[in-house]
Order: C-alpha cells, then sequence, then structure tokens
C-alpha cells in the first residue's frame, strides 16, 4: 500500500486506518486461532483420534490396557485389555480404581469364565490362547465428568494404572 491509502481518510467515509489495521491484524489472529483449534479437534485432542488414544502396560510387560485418554461424557468408549499367561491357564484380571466405579460397562468381549467383586473391583477369569494371551474388550459408557484414573491388575505384581478425562 502507497502511503495515500495508509493515511486516514475524510472523505466519502470517514475512516481511522491504523485502528483498521489493528482490527485486520486481531482478525487475522482469529483465524489462526481457529485453524490451530480445528486442527487439533480433528486430530483427536477432544475425543477420538491419534491425540486421544492411549496404551499403558504393566512394568513387567504382562498386562498392556489400550484407551482414550480423552474422551467426551455421555459417550461409548472401547477397552482393550491384554494379559499375559500360561497357555492354556486361565489367568484373573482384576479392574480396580475411580474408572470403574464411575462408568457402566455395556459390553463384554469374550465373555469371562467367571466373575466375581471384591471389595470395589471387579475380577474376571480369562482363559488365554494357545500363546498364552487373554484379550478382554470393554465397551463403556460414562456420565462423568473430569478425571478418572484406573488400574487393571493380574497377579500382585503386574498393574497397568490409566487415566481418562471427561469433557463436558
Amino acid at each position: 500500500m502507497d502511503n495515500d491509502e495508509l493515511s486516514s481518510r475524510h472523505h466519502p467515509v470517514e475512516e481511522n486506518m491504523r485502528m483498521q489495521q489493528r482490527v485486520w491484524r486481531f482478525e487475522r489472529l482469529g483465524w489462526y486461532a481457529l485453524v490451530v483449534i480445528v486442527s487439533l479437534g480433528l486430530a483427536g485432542l477432544f475425543g477420538n483420534g491419534p491425540l486421544s488414544d492411549g496404551r499403558s502396560i504393566s512394568a513387567d510387560g504382562r498386562v498392556q490396557v489400550d484407551y482414550q485418554r480423552i474422551s467426551r461424557s455421555g459417550t461409548q468408549d472401547n477397552l482393550r485389555i491384554s494379559v499375559r499367561g500360561t497357555p492354556g491357564t486361565p489367568v484373573t484380571v482384576e479392574l480396580d480404581g475411580g474408572f470403574f466405579r464411575h462408568v457402566s460397562i455395556q459390553t463384554l468381549q469374550p465373555e469371562p469364565q467367571v466373575s466375581r467383586s471384591r471389595g470395589q473391583a471387579l475380577l474376571f477369569e480369562l482363559g488365554t490362547s494357545a500363546d498364552g494371551v487373554a484379550t478382554l474388550y470393554l465397551t463403556l459408557h460414562s456420565e462423568s465428568v473430569g478425571r478418572l484414573k484406573g488400574v487393571v491388575r493380574s497377579g500382585p505384581a503386574s498393574a497397568a494404572a490409566f487415566s481418562t478425562f471427561f469433557f463436558p
């Protein structure tokens, strides 16, 4: 722009070009912020996507939990639990923590051989495959808001802790 365009005008309409340039700059910043928010949303910051997928593995590597780090209240989420054991021998999986007390289990696949409770924890006995792995798929529903922490155990030494933040 030449100097004539940058000066304030009084005819045909009164303009303050300095103020107009500030407004344009603020508008551009708003567009950039909007693009960043939409990109983060598509990447999973506010729900399903690569940024919200999480995995927790126990120190000995026997228990692995695949979960959503970030979710929305009122939606259904999937949780996959894999436990390594002895081939052909059932393994016991314990679900504990505030996470499992504040969500409802909609589906559970495969059906455990035995299920029971111990205090506020749920215990499932699962059969293992030929390679000694037992996998449990859960579909969960929560109306909670905020961070919920859970622990999945298989025996006293194998525990995988995880947490999910639920947006309203």
